[in-house]
């Protein structure tokens, strides 16, 4: 079903998914991808490019996975599972965040490490295309 609609989806530079990936879903693509939805927790996106979620990433995302440092992860509601970006894995902490802390966030890759930071022009201005 997803592979399906995926092929429907333009390859030239990025893609668009319209609904929320369910526990066990797997949505993989050559391109940057933007999830119109929420990843749930059990679900994971796999891209080569950047992964952009207007919803809630709960579950799984691999942005870079053909080696792209300059990739990124970027939600509405941050509060992954793990990411990974590249060769670099970040697990989100045992801790979760206070109900009223969600903002939009971005996780990027700097210096052999991932980071996570509210999203605002600094942020926006500093991320590589």
């Amino acid at each position: 079903t997803i592979d399906e609609r995926l092929m429907e989806l333009n390859h030239a530079t990025g893609q668009f998914y319209k609904g929320n990936l369910r526990s066990g879903q797997v949505l993989e693509t050559e391109t940057s991808i933007i999830v119109i939805g929420d990843v749930n927790p059990g679900a994971s996106i796999v891209s080569k490019g950047n992964i952009v979620i207007l919803g809630s990433l709960k579950g799984t995302a691999f942005a870079g996975a053909s080696g792209n440092e300059d990739a990124f992860v970027l939600a509405l509601d941050m509060a992954p599972v793990q990411i990974r970006i590249a060769d670099t894995i970040a697990r989100s902490p045992d801790k979760p965040a206070r109900e009223g802390a969600r903002e939009p966030k971005v996780a990027f890759l700097e210096d052999g490490n991932i980071y996570i930071e509210p999203l605002g022009r600094k942020t926006i201005r500093d991320l590589r295309l």
